[in-house]
């Protein structure tokens, strides 16, 4: 288990609060990065990338060698992360572009990184939460949402790991809160 210091991830988003959308997204972009790759056996493969015809861009992308025990071993091996440091909710049209950057690149598993989460309700599966459930259902694609308040809320990468198996489950048997 490795210390996660909150001082430190909400001092990072305080600065990017501070400055320009750029700015705002690029916080959230290291604060995401430093903790994931905390957990044993997640690393950067590249930040920003965009494919060859510019038409594709993505925020992280992470190795995972499933390392068990303190390791992520439930998530593939590569792991694509979008971040939305946005004062509200990612809307339905946004998640759509990332879910088909997901099937474009043929990966069943992504992580968003919302600030403030997704429109529509989880437990009524409206809007956002309707468009996950229904790429999951289609394409067997994963989406796990992440926010700003469980990301300053951890501790270790044990409480993160744990954050995010709970949340792939859920995700996995259909219940709320994914």
């Amino acid at each position: 288990m490795v210390a996660i210091v909150q001082q430190d991830i909400i001092d990072i988003l305080d600065a990017g609060d501070a400055g320009n959308t750029d700015q705002k997204g690029k916080a959230l972009e290291d604060v995401v990065e430093q903790t994931m790759c905390l957990i044993d056996g997640v690393g950067l493969i590249d930040r920003n990338v965009e494919d060859e015809p510019g038409s594709l861009e993505i925020d992280l992308i992470l190795y995972n060698h499933q390392v068990r025990g303190s390791g992520l071993p439930f998530l593939p091996p590569l792991l694509i992360v979008e971040c939305k440091n946005w004062a509200a909710p990612v809307n339905t049209a946004t998640l759509r572009a990332f879910t088909s950057k997901v099937h474009r690149m043929k990966l069943k598993f992504g992580m968003l990184v919302a600030a403030n989460g997704i429109t529509g309700n989880a437990d009524d599966v409206t809007a956002a939460h309707a468009h996950l459930r229904d790429v999951f259902n289609r394409d067997d694609e994963i989406i796990l949402v992440i926010t700003r308040a469980e990301l300053c809320g951890v501790t270790s990468t044990e409480e993160l790991g744990s954050l995010l198996r709970k949340k792939y489950g859920r995700f996995i048997m259909g219940m709320a809160s994914f």
